[in-house]
């Protein structure tokens, strides 16, 4: 049960656009589901053509653009695309994770700090002490969007000691936190 409860709570962080925002939309909610249903139903034929249409629409409008900082923002996404696309074939349990995961696909920023010293605070520390230190950062916190990343982390956090999880296993669910862009990046072969 509790693993069931933990991965609901990776879901709904990985999808909460205050923490990890979605710089640049490629696949929008209903194509994402749309997606992810015609691969459950082992369409793959199916998954391969809309990924390929969404990679000539991405390079479209490549060519087409002036902005140097949006032809390489476009280029990422093109690059991450043509992974999704190798990953329907060679990494399918990866993928299969993903569409049941992400409620979108895109290219993701994580607007929290480095969450290192939080991990060591709720390792070493009582429940209490460690929400005044997210409190005391929250509030030295000058960057509004790591403000409100903040504020919600520690949301998720009040959740996780609630859910009576071990502490050592709550720190690194925060701790690792900012790697989680890298979900979405797995599927890349670089």
């Amino acid at each position: 049960m509790t693993a069931k409860t933990l991965d609901e709570i990776m879901r709904r962080v990985l999808n909460d656009s205050d923490i990890f925002y979605v710089s640049y939309t490629i696949f929008n909610d209903a194509e994402w589901e749309n997606l992810g249903e015609e691969f459950q139903k082992g369409n793959l034929a199916e998954v391969t053509a809309k990924i390929d249409e969404k990679i000539v629409q991405l390079k479209t409008a490549f060519n087409s653009e002036g902005n140097q900082k949006r032809k390489e923002i476009l280029e990422k996404a093109i690059k991450l695309t043509e992974a999704l696309k190798s990953a329907v074939n060679n990494k399918p349990h990866i993928l299969k994770q993903m569409f049941l995961t992400l409620d979108k696909f895109g290219l993701v920023r994580c607007s929290l700090p480095n969450m290192e010293d939080y991990g060591k605070v709720i390792e070493n520390y009582n429940h209490s002490t460690v929400e005044q230190y997210f409190l005391y950062r929250i509030d030295k916190e000058r960057n509004k969007f790591r403000k409100r990343a903040l504020k919600k982390t520690l949301e998720y956090l009040k959740e996780l000691y609630a859910m009576k999880l071990d502490t050592l296993e709550i720190a690194f669910f925060i701790r690792k936190l900012g790697s989680l862009t890298q979900f979405m990046e797995v599927i890349k072969d670089e």
